[in-house]
């Protein structure tokens, strides 16, 4: 009677260890499923913030072709991975996809794209996309990188805002470009209270923030600059 009962226990072992390694294998696939699922992601909103354009009101229009609306979507689907790694890749390949998107929604449209500022864009998408995309990693899993990475999505959102209403007011409401900002400060305030409540920390963000939003006017007067006729 042991005999049989240790091999049906055997047995058991067996069939529930089989029946585990589905579950292995899609663990070793999620992160280039996770990956392909954020570039669909960010293919399609790109697509539609081209579209988006023609039909949101004038004080939300440039929320349809701001960096900081899609620098917040690639820091965020960035946070949906498992792993630093993964992350770091996720948020370069959202950015990328989202600019293809957007050229692709345009050509649709009728118009045409303009390869300078797709040339910028792409640059731009693989030079910061890889620190959304570990700030947004931080951020969701608490690690000690989360004050960095909310303060650099809070001082883009924040440092386009400032740009907008610094350079670009007369031709746009102001309604987006404040809203940007004030969206930027309640981001690190509100992950500050959320992730890291202490107070190094929330300075840390803080000077994060500021440093991210001076340094996104800066590099924004000279991109737009250089890409002027």
């Amino acid at each position: 009677m042991r005999l049989c009962a240790r091999e049906a226990h055997q047995a058991e072992l067996r069939t529930s260890s089989c029946e585990r390694r589905p579950d292995d294998r899609e663990l070793t696939r999620k992160p280039s499923e996770k990956h392909g699922l954020v570039a669909a992601a960010a293919l399609g909103l790109g697509v539609l913030t081209s579209y988006a354009q023609g039909v949101l009101p004038h004080g939300l229009a440039p929320l349809a072709n701001s960096s900081g609306s899609w620098s917040l979507a690639a820091f965020l689907l960035a946070a949906t991975v498992r792993g630093g790694r993964t992350a770091a890749v996720a948020g370069p390949v959202a950015l990328l996809m989202t600019v293809l998107g957007y050229d692709l929604g345009s050509l649709l449209r009728g118009f045409d794209a303009s390869l300078g500022f797709t040339a910028f864009w792409l640059v731009a998408a693989v030079v910061v996309g890889t620190f959304l995309g570990l700030g947004g990693h931080a951020l969701r899993h608490g690690t000690a990188l989360a004050p960095l990475g909310a303060g650099a999505m809070g001082g883009v959102l924040v440092g386009e805002g400032a740009y907008g209403l610094l350079a670009i007011a007369d031709t746009t409401s102001p309604v987006y470009w404040t809203g940007s900002a004030v969206a930027g400060v309640a981001l690190v305030v509100r992950a500050a209270a959320a992730r890291f409540p202490r107070v190094r920390p929330a300075l840390t963000a803080a000077a994060t923030c500021a440093g991210t939003a001076a340094l996104f006017v800066v590099v924004y007067r000279i991109g737009f600059f250089l890409l002027l006729p």
